[in-house]
């Protein structure tokens, strides 16, 4: 399976950064770099999916704010 990198909007006066990476498991399978308001927006847009919290599903979405390196989980709806 192939690494996607890439990024995505401009940044607003209170928005931050996030690493959006999509999931298999503990692999990657594709990072983003997604300027937005929560991490919950920027897994939405970085995968262009509705999101929900993350239980125990094999395919998720971990967010990384960039400044405090606080991590996010959340599973597609």
């Amino acid at each position: 399976m192939a690494l996607i990198v890439g990024s995505l909007t401009e940044p607003g006066p209170s928005m931050k950064t996030y690493q959006v990476e999509e999931m298999a498991g503990e692999t990657p399978v594709s990072r983003q770099t997604v300027t937005a308001n929560s991490p919950w927006e920027a897994a939405s847009i970085g995968t262009k999916k509705e999101v929900q919290a993350r239980r125990d599903e094999r395919l998720w979405v971990r967010v990384t704010e960039e400044s405090s390196r606080s991590v996010y989980k959340y599973a597609y709806k």
